[in-house]
């Protein structure tokens, strides 16, 4: 390889997601079980936002580039690699962008067993967009809850990256699902995009109306705060709650009662508590069950590389579907 140097989105201290600078630094040297790619494209989530202002446990401490989501072109591999060169690759494991130097970057350098070989019916960007959400959904629906075919699943945030690979995902597991979603300008595009049923969260009668469409079994739950007692209060007996983020405030009010007589279960999910083989073993489960009905994620946005700011910015006002930047290098 010709050029020694490469463009990075880094940051040097915990604090404002303007922190986040793009900088020339070396191109990494992949060791003897790893290989260098060349990305191609890269998803921006809340969590890296979410880490640079310091609050995401377990981030090793700067400066590093951020950006878990990635795709591109293994072009050097190590001697005990067992991938070769020219292969596409998606990153699933969690310490990219976390505990080492992330995707939002030219090039990559990462173990054979923290990349996946790129889903032949999906595209370098839908590789960038799908492979965390996607992840996560399966921690939460078949590791958590445990999802049986014909159970509702009502599905937080709907329109987002979570909720659009919850409603793919619920689909080909052979439930059904339940949208929620602030006011009513996306129902029409949810409900083409197969969800069973919408439900506006800002109404006041938001419990009575899932509630009249069956109820939750599972809820997949974004927002955290004030909704976590509504989501206790519209989960049926027996109903699993998986808890994925808290975009809606971290301070919630719950009745107990309601989780002992109900006898609810409520789960935390992680997806970069994944040990690397899990996510493996993960990934592959999840794309075989995505694989007949050729299951992929929604992209909403594709931004210039020079443009993460923005991007993260974008995210900010709901977006339907995934946020990602590429093509990067070009």
């Amino acid at each position: 390889m010709s050029k020694s140097k490469m463009k990075s989105w880094r940051f040097h201290e915990f604090g404002s997601i303007s922190n986040l600078q793009m900088e020339e630094i070396e191109i990494p040297v992949p060791g003897d079980d790893e290989v260098l790619i060349k990305l191609e494209y890269a998803g921006v989530n809340p969590a890296d936002k979410f880490l640079i202002m310091g609050i995401y446990q377990g981030a090793s401490e700067p400066p590093y580039a951020v950006g878990r989501d990635g795709c591109g072109t293994i072009i050097e591999v190590g001697a005990k690699s067992k991938y070769s060169l020219g292969d596409k690759v998606i990153t699933p494991s969690a310490p990219a962008g976390i505990n080492r130097e992330g995707t939002l970057a030219e090039y990559i350098t990462l173990p054979d067993n923290q990349i996946y070989l790129l889903p032949d019916w999906w595209t370098p960007e839908e590789g960038a967009a799908g492979t965390k959400v996607f992840l996560t959904c399966w921690q939460g629906l078949h590791d958590a809850a445990h999802l049986q075919p014909g159970e509702t699943v009502v599905i937080t945030g709907a329109s987002g990256g979570i909720g659009l690979a919850a409603q793919t995902l619920v689909k080909a597991m052979g439930g059904k699902t339940i949208a929620l979603t602030r006011g009513t300008d996306k129902r029409d595009q949810l409900l083409k995009l197969g969800f069973d049923h919408v439900c506006d969260t800002n109404d006041p009668d938001i419990v009575e109306n899932v509630k009249a469409f069956g109820g939750a079994d599972v809820i997949l739950d974004v927002v955290g705060g004030k909704f976590f007692a509504k989501a206790i209060e519209m989960a049926n007996p027996y109903g699993r709650i998986c808890v994925v983020g808290a975009l809606g405030g971290v301070k919630s009010e719950v009745d107990p009662v309601q989780i002992i007589f109900k006898r609810l279960q409520i789960y935390g999910l992680q997806v970069s508590l994944y040990e690397a083989e899990e996510s493996q073993r993960a990934l592959q489960e999840l794309l075989e069950v995505l694989e007949p009905s050729k299951g992929k994620i929604m992209i909403d946005k594709v931004f210039p590389f020079d443009q993460v700011q923005e991007a993260f910015e974008h995210m900010r006002h709901g977006p339907m579907g995934k946020v990602i930047v590429g093509p990067i290098g070009e």
